[in-house]
């Protein structure tokens, strides 16, 4: 009677929408209101209306809408504490972070007690403020084949290709009957198979999902949010509003068993009472710990993550116990679903999160769990994110959300995560010029190999390689003629999403451009090596079997006796000597060139020759300043010397038709 006078009534009716609501009813009850907030001119009224439809869209979980009326109502009901904190967050629900935060604050001077709370609250957007470019593994598509325009969640894996979900999609079991709360229909539990390709497992076709037996796990009213043993054999279902004396309340955990392909008659867990809200199962995979979502009596506030044991001998659920502060907080965490390898997953709008309700994750047993994690991006958005199951390999799997962009309210979604790629570049420069330098060697070692690997840097002095992931590198550059650069440090350990790795180096010269080499000294008027010259040639020698790429000059110089013609003549049998000395040794002649200066570049300038023929006269130099300029020295002329590839003989002509030959053993004539 009451739906039908508010149908057809512009004004709508305040004892109408009252009772709708009592029922939770809302959809008919925030109609109501909102009519009656239109016409009224009772002030009570007006505040009633104005809070009662606020309250009303915040419940159908419309945040659009109820953003609207809570700032209608905070004008005609000012200092309402609550109004002011639904504002708050339904603004963050609207991705308006910057006003959720000076709305946050107005609710922190007003209640000074909820700080912490707050707190979280203001974290969560300046998170989702910086998160919402930040890049993940992750990616997202809308699974369309599951979806309608209708509400679509809660996916769960059934045996090896079929996946189970929850919908309040038209002609269900319930036919057109409507659910007052929401304004669709009931839930029902759906079935689809799907098929993966071979070739690109991400490829997966869906096929029309069904409705499951409708005379058992889907009845009239309220089904969904099931969960199975690891058989597939026990399913655990939520169902909703079956408790004649409190219909329209109460959810409760039901359980059924499977013979061929029926399931039994539902029946409900004895833990799971009419008393309180308690649903959204999941089981670990030794099935012996079942986690739940519940607001009991002894949680924290909203609904709480709980768990009970399975006791084998007595084949009974035991007593509910709380996850603790670490998981559960004053407001709603929902939707567990525990993963194989023990890491508990769960929605919750009362960690920091990023709009609605976010998921999370953690791990440990009992009550002794982990700080949550905030998925993040693309997993989560500024709607409500929840219900999620993973693959074995946690590489993907499906979630709800009512995200915008979806086909309907909640939609199902598949998630993967692209494959990590971790990526190491840099160039290689001169220290001193910042000239960039090819063919530099990049050596690197690994913590997961034993060995060394090495590359080159390119023309352009770069250099790039794909690293392995959760592995530690060390790495140096090195040239000839230069010295090695430092050991410098890169990891993939710890890194989440694919990153590029820069690591530049400079090497600096060994100075060898234009090293002197003291030490290879003649007697007067001799070209021969002495043994202490030789010493030092042998140390020359050295250098050069270093860095065979080094190409010298060994210039000879005479003192500035004698005539100056002659001693070009013997400067360059010095020179030869020297250079036949090392080719004696082992060096390519191709490295050497002699070269003899005579006198035109003397070491010791600061006295004159003596003899009325040798220059001007002047102070006479000492025997030992003459010895310093009879010497060798050491030029370079290239350091990066290649030697040239021998000519490979040309092959022999091939005679040409027609082209006498000699008789056998008979030369050629010649021409």
């Amino acid at each position: 009677m009451a739906f039908i006078s508010s149908c057809g009534s512009k004004k709508g009716s305040i004892v109408a929408a009252r009772d709708a609501f009592q029922k939770k009813e809302y959809f008919i009850s925030g109609d109501n209101y909102r009519k009656v907030y239109s016409s009224t001119k009772n002030k009570q009224e007006k505040i009633e209306s104005a809070n009662k439809a606020a309250e009303c869209y915040w419940l159908m979980n419309d945040m659009k809408n109820a953003e609207n009326w809570y700032r209608k109502a905070i004008k005609i009901d000012k200092g309402n504490t609550d109004n002011q904190l639904r504002l708050a967050k339904t603004l963050k629900n609207n991705q308006k972070f910057e006003e959720a935060i000076v709305e946050f604050k107005v609710y922190q001077k007003m209640t000074p007690e909820n700080g912490e709370m707050v707190e979280r609250q203001i974290k969560g957007c300046e998170n989702a403020l910086k998160w919402k470019n930040d890049k993940t593994r992750y990616l997202v598509e809308n699974v369309k084949g599951l979806n309608t325009r209708w509400e679509d969640f809660a996916p769960q894996y059934f045996k090896k290709d079929q996946i189970y979900f929850t919908s309040d999609r038209e002609k269900g079991v319930s036919g057109n009957k409507m659910y007052g709360w929401t304004g669709n229909s009931y839930t029902d539990l759906y079935t689809s198979t799907y098929k993966v390709d071979r070739k690109n497992k991400d490829n997966i076709t869906y096929q029309l999902p069904v409705l499951v037996d409708k005379n058992k796990l889907n009845g009239p009213l309220n089904d969904g949010a099931i969960a199975f043993d690891n058989k597939f054999r026990t399913a655990y279902v939520t169902r909703c509003n079956y408790d004649n004396n409190l219909k329209g309340k109460s959810c409760r955990i039901y359980v059924s068993t499977l013979t061929g392909s029926e399931w039994s008659d539902p029946t409900t867990i004895g833990f799971s009472t009419d008393s309180f809200n308690c649903g959204q199962p999941t089981l670990t995979k030794d099935d012996q710990i079942m986690y739940f979502s519940s607001d009991m009596p002894g949680g924290f506030g909203g609904k709480d993550i709980w768990y009970v044991t399975y006791s084998k001998r007595g084949k009974t659920w035991g007593d509910p116990v709380n996850l603790g502060p670490i998981v559960n907080t004053e407001d709603d965490e929902v939707f567990p679903s525990i993963h194989d390898d023990g890491t508990l997953y769960f929605a919750s709008n009362g960690h920091v999160g990023l709009g609605g309700t976010d998921i999370f994750m953690t791990t440990g047993s009992g009550t002794d769990w982990s700080e949550p994690i905030n998925m993040k991006s693309p997993i989560n958005s500024h709607g409500d994110d929840f219900a999620i199951i993973l693959d074995k390999d946690k590489e993907s799997g499906y979630f709800s959300s009512n995200r915008d962009g979806g086909k309907g309210q909640d939609d199902i979604y598949r998630f993967h995560m692209t494959p990590l790629v971790f990526t190491l570049s840099g160039v290689v420069r001169n220290a001193k010029t910042k000239a960039l330098m090819p063919n530099a060697t990049i050596t690197i070692t690994s913590s997961n190999d034993t060995g060394k690997f090495v590359l080159k840097t390119d023309q352009a002095g770069s250099y790039k390689l794909v690293l392995k992931t959760k592995t530690d590198y060390e790495l140096f550059a090195s040239r000839q003629m230069f010295y090695d650069s430092k050991t410098e440090e890169k990891t993939t350990v710890g890194l989440e999403v694919s990153t590029d790795l820069v690591q530049d180096f400079e090497l600096g010269s060994l100075g060898l451009e234009t090293f002197t080499l003291r030490g290879i000294l003649y007697d007067l008027d001799q070209a021969t090596i002495r043994p202490d010259a030789a010493k030092v040639l042998d140390s020359l020698i050295v250098v050069l079997n270093k860095y065979p790429s080094l190409k010298i000059e060994l210039g000879s110089h005479t003192d500035c006796r004698a005539d100056s013609l002659y001693n070009i003549g013997l400067s360059q049998r010095r020179a030869d000597s020297a250079v036949a000395y090392l080719i004696t040794h082992g060096v390519d002649s191709a490295r050497l060139v002699s070269v003899g200066y005579g006198e035109n570049m003397l070491e010791v300038t600061e006295c004159a020759c003596e003899g009325p023929n040798e220059r001007e006269q002047g102070l006479r130099c000492t025997e030992a300043q003459h010895q310093l300029n009879r010497r060798t020295t050491v030029k370079v002329l290239d350091i990066y010397w290649e030697k040239p590839k021998p000519i490979e003989a040309a092959p022999a002509p091939t005679p040409q038709r027609g082209t006498p030959r000699p008789p056998a053993g008979r030369p050629a004539p010649r021409r």
